[in-house]
C-alpha cells in the first residue's frame, strides 16, 4: 500500500514538474514573440522612406536570429509626421520612423540646422557629414535625452533652380525673381546671394511663372514633375544649393525596452539602411533630372555657387547663433 501512495507520488511530481517546465517554456516564447515594432512613413510606399523602412526591416530580421514581428505603415497610415514625432517621445503606437527634421524643432530648434540652403558644399561634403554624424552629436544627445534617438541621417533630395529663363553668372542671377517659402532665412539668404526672393504660396508659382510676374522657384525634382512646373520653367540651373537631410528615428522608451543584442542589431541596421536611404534617393534625384532632358521636357544648366556660398555665409551664421547651432556650423564647415 504504501509502494503504491510512493508510486503515485512520484507520478503526481513527475507531472508537476512536466507542467512547470512546460508552462515555462511556453511563457520564454510568449515573450520572445512579445517582441514586436511598428515602422511609418506618410509617403506612398512607392517612395524611397519606405524602400529604407523595407531596407532596416530586413537588415534586422537577417540578423536577429530571435523572433521578432516588424510592421510598416505608409501613406500616413497611423497618422502624420508630427504625429511620429511625438509617439516616439511618448513611447506609443510608433518606435522609428522616418521624417523632415523640422518636426523635432519644439524639442530642439537646432534641428532646423540639418539642412538650411548653402550649408553643404556639394554632395560629396554633405554625405561626409552625415556618415559621420559628429557635427551634429549635440542634436542627437539633446534629443535622445527627451526621448527620441537618431539612428542615422538619410535624405538627398537635392534642391535646384526651377526658372522661365536661366542664369549662367551672378549677374544674371542678380535679375531673377525667385519665389521662396514664406521664411525669413529663405528670404535672407536668396537675397543675400543677389536674386530678387518674393514668398508666395506654392499653389500659385504655376500661373505666377507662366504670367511672368515671377521667373521661377528653388525645389526638388520631384515637385518639378509632380506639379509640372517643367511646362512653363523648363531650365533647371544646379546650384544644388541645398541636400535634404531625413533622419531615420526612434523611439528612446522603445529601444530601451529591447534585449541588450537586439539593441546592437538596430544600431548597426540604423547606419546601414541610411546610407541606402542617401544612395537611393541622390541616385533617383539625378536619373530623373537626367531622363527629363533625355526627352526634352527640360535644359540642364551648370552653376559653380563658390560666390553664392561665400555670400550667404553670414547669413546662414547669424541664423546658426539665433538656433544657438553656431558650434554645429562650424564642426560642419570643418569636414573636408
Amino acid at each position: 500500500m504504501k509502494r503504491a501512495i510512493v508510486v503515485v507520488l512520484s507520478l503526481i511530481l513527475a507531472l508537476s514538474l512536466t507542467a512547470n517546465i512546460f508552462a515555462g517554456g511556453e511563457k520564454e516564447k510568449a515573450a520572445a514573440k512579445a517582441i514586436k515594432l511598428v515602422g511609418a512613413t506618410q509617403l506612398p510606399d512607392t517612395y524611397v522612406f519606405y524602400k529604407t523602412l523595407v531596407f532596416f526591416r530586413n537588415k534586422v530580421l537577417e540578423n536577429y536570429k530571435n523572433p521578432i514581428e516588424i510592421d510598416l505603415h505608409h501613406s500616413g497610415a497611423v497618422g502624420n509626421e508630427k504625429d511620429y514625432i511625438e509617439y516616439m517621445i511618448q513611447g506609443v503606437s510608433v518606435d522609428f520612423a522616418i521624417s523632415a527634421p523640422s518636426w523635432a524643432a519644439t524639442f530642439d530648434k537646432r534641428v532646423s540646422f540639418l539642412d538650411p540652403p548653402f550649408l553643404y558644399r556639394d554632395l560629396a561634403h554633405w554625405e561626409k557629414v552625415l556618415a559621420s554624424g559628429e557635427a551634429f552629436k549635440p542634436i542627437y544627445d539633446d534629443l535622445l535625452k527627451k526621448g527620441l534617438r537618431i539612428l542615422g541621417y538619410g535624405g538627398g533630395g537635392t534642391r535646384n533652380m526651377i526658372l522661365r529663363r536661366p542664369f549662367t553668372t551672378m549677374k544674371e542671377a542678380s535679375t531673377i525673381v525667385l519665389r521662396v517659402m514664406a521664411s525669413p532665412i529663405q528670404s535672407k539668404i536668396f537675397g543675400a546671394v543677389g536674386m530678387k526672393p518674393t514668398p508666395m504660396d506654392y499653389l500659385e508659382v504655376y500661373n505666377a511663372i507662366k504670367t511672368g510676374v515671377m521667373d521661377g522657384l528653388e525645389n526638388e525634382s520631384a515637385s518639378l514633375m509632380s506639379m509640372k512646373f517643367y511646362e512653363v520653367a523648363p531650365y533647371i540651373v544646379q546650384t544644388r544649393h541645398a541636400i535634404t537631410v531625413r533622419p531615420l528615428w526612434m523611439s528612446e522608451k522603445s529601444f530601451q525596452r529591447l534585449p541588450k543584442d537586439l539593441q546592437e542589431v538596430i544600431l548597426k541596421a540604423g547606419k546601414e539602411a541610411t546610407k541606402f536611404h542617401r544612395d537611393t534617393e541622390t541616385k533617383d534625384d539625378a536619373d530623373a533630372l537626367k531622363e527629363m532632358e533625355s526627352k526634352g521636357m527640360i535644359k540642364l544648366v551648370p552653376f559653380d555657387t563658390t560666390e553664392m556660398q561665400r555670400l550667404a555665409a553670414p547669413v546662414l551664421m547669424d541664423y546658426a547663433r539665433e538656433l544657438g547651432a553656431e558650434d554645429i556650423m562650424k564642426a560642419v564647415q570643418a569636414v573636408k
